[in-house]
């Protein structure tokens, strides 16, 4: 027996609305687990990989000479992934080593811009992300890539202003587990006393 269109268009209706309740519905209370956003919602376990995919997309705008491109597209793969510290790092790294490396940029007032924005994204990173210590490193790292590689950018107070605010971000990384944090926190104070 064949279904009437009516009866056809009323049961798509209906799974288009238990699909969307299931996807929108509140979930079980989960212990260290961040909310989730509208696309996670939708995608489910296949948002990851969706994003996965995305961040591709990204690496290429970048490698073409499309910022813009690039940073629109991660804004994508961020709300597909938030809790992904490999696409904070990734973001955060392209600006702080491609958008401020002195052969694209001879400005030192953009390449600290740049900086800037690197360490804005990594700490934005770090308040979402699974694993905030690897973002804390990583804005010690960026700082060390500064302060090794283009010491005359200008960082206020000077190149011991920039190793003491390194020390500052490898002891937060010590602080939330990561095994580097206390190293990296002692040379960058012994670096900063060497200044």
């Amino acid at each position: 027996m064949e279904a009437s269109p009516v009866s056809s268009t009323w049961r798509m209706i209906g799974w288009g609305v238990v699909l969307v309740s299931i996807a929108f519905a509140p979930g079980r209370a989960r212990s260290n687990q961040r909310p989730r956003g509208p696309a996670q919602r939708l995608l489910g376990p296949i948002s990851s990989l969706a994003a996965s995919a995305q961040w591709v997309r990204v690496d290429h705008a970048f490698r073409a000479g499309r910022p813009a491109l690039a940073f629109a597209r991660a804004e994508r793969a961020l709300a597909l992934d938030p809790a992904s510290p490999e696409g904070w790092s990734f973001l955060a790294w392209q600006q702080a080593s491609f958008l401020a490396s002195e052969v694209r940029e001879s400005d030192p007032a953009r390449r600290l811009a740049w900086i800037r924005a690197s360490l804005a994204t990594a700490a934005r990173g770090e308040a979402q992300s699974r694993d905030p210590a690897e973002l804390a490193l990583l804005q010690a790292v960026i700082l060390v890539k500064v302060a090794t590689l283009d010491p005359d950018i200008g960082w206020p107070g000077g190149l011991r202003a920039l190793w003491e605010e390194a020390a500052t971000h490898f002891e937060r990384a010590h602080r939330l587990g990561h095994p580097a944090g206390k190293d990296g926190m002692e040379a960058a104070i012994q670096a900063a006393l060497a200044e």
